[in-house]
């Protein structure tokens, strides 16, 4: 194995971690569970990365963040397309 082939398994492994979450979400249809800053920031850091492996022309970085950048933007979907009504409950007396 050499250095590009451990470059992009790594990046299969760590992009791969959110899809169970996609999937959860997506045969549940409930995130509520689910803060959306995680993958807010996931995909600030992922698009720097992604910037960074571009400049550098490193293509296990580029794959990886593209794949990644892409679950997290599915996730942050999810949370706001199943979200619950917001609408505040009546409060009795």
């Amino acid at each position: 194995m050499n250095v590009l082939h451990l470059g992009l398994l790594a990046g299969v492994l760590t992009s791969c971690a959110v899809l169970p979450q996609i999937y959860r979400a997506v045969r549940t249809r409930q995130v509520r569970d689910i803060s959306v800053w995680q993958p807010v920031l996931l995909v600030v850091g992922m698009g720097l990365w992604l910037l960074y492996g571009i400049l550098i022309g490193d293509l296990p970085l580029i794959a990886a963040n593209v794949f990644s950048l892409i679950c997290n933007l599915i996730l942050i979907t999810l949370k706001f397309f199943y979200a619950e009504n917001r609408v505040p409950s009546k409060i009795s007396n």
